[in-house]
């Protein structure tokens, strides 16, 4: 199966679609669902902790958006990919296959970049 033509276009069209997709997802704030695990709850779309009265709230009820994250990117990706599964082979041809490699380095840096202030004292 993974020699297959329209596997390895649809292969690297998801791999290199979805790692500019989270960046795009990880900048915007763009998560399809947000967990929070203390509580058992799981919300559609981006839900931040604004609990005024109590800061505190936010340590004691935090929330993931790394998952929906992950799910808007995969999503996203999963669209693109079976858009060049369904194109020919000779328009997927035409595109530099060292681009795959080019953009995942680019969006690792750019996920670098953009979680640096987490870990700032």
């Amino acid at each position: 199966m993974t020699s297959s033509a329209s596997f390895r276009r649809f292969a690297f069209a998801f791999g290199t679609t979805f790692a500019v997709l989270y960046v795009v997802a990880l900048a915007k704030d763009l998560a399809l669902f947000t967990v929070f695990p203390s509580l058992g709850i799981v919300l559609a779309g981006t839900h931040h902790t604004r609990d005024v009265a109590d800061p505190a709230l936010g340590f004691l009820a935090p929330a993931i958006y790394w998952y929906g994250w992950i799910a808007t990117a995969a999503v996203g990706a999963a669209m693109f990919g079976v858009v060049a599964l369904l194109l020919a082979g000779r328009w997927t041809q035409a595109v530099w296959p060292g681009w795959v490699c080019v953009i995942s380095a680019l969006s690792m840096i750019a996920c670098v970049y953009l979680t640096m202030p987490w870990f700032k004292l």
